[in-house]
């Protein structure tokens, strides 16, 4: 009987707790995402968009890179991939963002990083437009309202 009593607090415990949502609507977050852009990773060529913010360091997001590569055939023809490196705060990422950013190769040391597939040694990163890169994604990302890795858009939706 208790093991009935707490599953049933735990079930209307989850149901009234609130869902984080995308703040701004799609438009508004197309608007936004416009102007980090060139920030990005960009892997594929297709006519479709879809951005994400990920976080190397994040298990999440090294599945879902990890994912992208497997299916790279099909995905990468048909879509245009915008990977913004977005640091969780719990995982105290900010130094290997840095390095992707200023590496000169991103894609290589995101690869080296995320997957594991080459060494890397990673450097203290005092430059200044890298620095202003990564706070211009992460404003962009408080404005939208991004609350997990990855955070994946389609059409300025979160999915």
């Amino acid at each position: 009987m208790k093991y009935i009593i707490l599953l049933l607090f735990i079930a209307t415990s989850l149901m009234g707790a609130p869902k984080e949502k995308q703040l701004v609507t799609p438009d508004a977050a197309l608007v936004l995402l416009e102007t980090i852009k060139d920030k990005a990773i960009v892997l594929g060529s297709g006519d479709k968009e879809i951005h994400s913010f990920i976080d190397p360091l994040c298990r999440m997001s090294q599945r879902y890179l990890t994912l992208l590569y497997k299916r790279n055939k099909e995905l990468f023809s048909d879509y245009t991939i915008y990977l913004y490196l977005h640091e969780i705060k719990s995982k105290k990422s900010k130094k290997h963002i840095l390095n992707i950013m200023d590496a000169e190769s991103e894609e290589r040391m995101l690869r080296a990083i995320m997957l594991g597939k080459e060494e890397f040694v990673l450097m203290d990163i005092e430059d200044e437009q890298t620095q202003k890169s990564f706070d211009e994604i992460a404003d962009v990302a408080k404005k939208i309202g991004v609350f997990k890795r990855p955070y994946i858009m389609i059409n300025g939706k979160a999915k």
